[in-house]
């Protein structure tokens, strides 16, 4: 079965209707949990088996799918699934405690538009670090969905290097203003983190 068919035939597809708050065209899936990879639409046709996904920097996990329209800025989404890995580490390991901390600040730096060229490396190679020498599984797979998005959707990465903090606020394309940027689409931040309950999310 591939990603296609359940995305598509089982699930019905993305909602992506003019006018409708939230639609757009199917732009990824995310399978595998908080720790899984994004994996781009034009891989839809995919196999759904851990072999096949891990190819494409994803993997089954714990069987979880979300599928992610156009509306959704892919460096925002990495940073919402880091946000959870910080909350859920134990602290016994500092790669793990001290690594999913700073790859946080790092994709903070490129939704600010604040990010220096030489970042996008310090993201690959920390992301490196935290999943080779973590020692639990959390810490081994936190960076799957950074390491997904740059390796798929490096340019909006990239369209965080030495711009301003107006960046936030620029409008969606169609609404009299600029071109889309990476942080104009809704932030997942208001929404409650993955595997907490409603009122225990972390204070960020």
């Amino acid at each position: 079965t591939s990603l296609r068919t359940i995305v598509e035939t089982i699930g019905g597809g993305a909602l992506d209707q003019p006018g409708v708050p939230g639609g757009g065209a199917l732009k990824a899936v995310q399978t595998g949990g908080p720790s899984g990879g994004c994996i781009p639409a034009d891989q839809l046709d995919t196999p759904v088996d851990d072999e096949s996904l891990r190819r494409l920097g994803a993997r089954m996990g714990s069987g979880g799918m979300v599928v992610i329209d156009s509306g959704t800025a892919m460096p925002e989404l990495a940073r919402h699934f880091m946000a959870f890995s910080v909350s859920e580490s134990c602290g016994k390991c500092v790669p793990c405690r001290a690594g999913t901390v700073q790859l946080e600040a790092l994709l903070e730096r490129f939704l600010r538009g604040q990010a220096q060229p030489a970042d996008l490396g310090r993201l690959e190679e920390l992301c490196a670090m935290v999943r080779d020498t973590s020692l639990c599984g959390l810490g081994q797979a936190a960076p799957s969905p950074v390491l997904s998005t740059l390796r798929w959707f490096r340019g909006e990465y990239e369209a965080g290097i030495g711009i301003s903090e107006a960046l936030a606020t620029v409008p969606l394309a169609g609404s009299g203003g600029a071109d889309e940027s990476i942080c104009s689409a809704p932030s997942p931040r208001s929404a409650p983190q993955a595997g907490l309950p409603r009122g225990q999310e972390v204070d960020r």
